[in-house]
C-alpha cells in the first residue's frame, strides 16, 4: 500500500509498458517471460500496439487522422505488416492515400525514425482510447454503438 491506496500491479505494469516504444516493450516482456510467463502473456494480450490499428474503422480514422501528421504515417507504416498498412491505406481518402504512398516509396529511413513515428501515432491513439473516442477491439463480432 502506498499512501493508503491499494495499487493494482498488473494495471500499473500495463500502463508503464503502454508508454514505452515497441522495442522496449518487447525487451521487457521477454525478460518478464523468463520470470513469470503467465504475467507476460497477460500483459502482452492487453497491450495496445501499432498492429491493433488494423481494427480501426473509417469513423475512428476520421477522428485520428487530423490529430496526427502525414509524415508520421509515411514513416510508421514502413515498419508495419502489409495487413496493417493496407488497412490504414484503405481508410484514407484517395489524396491522402496517394500522399502516404509517396512517402512510403521515399528514400530508406533509419528504423529508429520509424519506431519514433509509430510511438507518436500510438500516443494519440492511446489518449483517444482513454477518452473513449476510439475502440480497438480484436473481437470482430463485438458491435459498438
Amino acid at each position: 500500500m502506498a499512501g493508503g491506496k491499494k495499487i493494482d500491479g498488473f494495471k500499473a505494469a500495463l500502463e508503464l509498458l503502454q508508454h514505452l516504444d515497441l522495442a522496449a516493450q518487447q525487451t521487457l516482456i521477454a525478460d518478464m517471460a523468463r520470470q513469470d510467463p503467465e504475467m507476460a502473456i497477460r500483459l502482452k494480450a492487453q497491450l495496445t500496439t501499432f498492429d491493433d490499428l488494423q481494427y480501426l474503422t473509417v469513423g475512428m480514422m476520421s477522428k485520428l487522422w487530423p490529430e496526427t501528421h502525414i509524415n508520421d504515417w509515411g514513416l510508421a507504416l514502413r515498419g508495419s505488416s502489409s495487413e496493417v498498412k493496407n488497412h490504414i491505406l484503405s481508410l484514407l481518402s484517395k489524396n491522402n492515400r496517394n500522399d502516404v504512398d509517396e512517402l512510403l516509396r521515399g528514400k530508406p529511413r533509419p528504423l529508429s525514425e520509424v519506431m519514433e513515428a509509430q510511438t507518436r501515432i500510438m500516443d494519440v491513439v492511446l489518449a483517444m482510447k482513454a477518452k473513449g473516442e476510439i475502440v480497438l477491439s480484436k473481437d470482430k463480432s463485438e458491435k459498438y454503438v
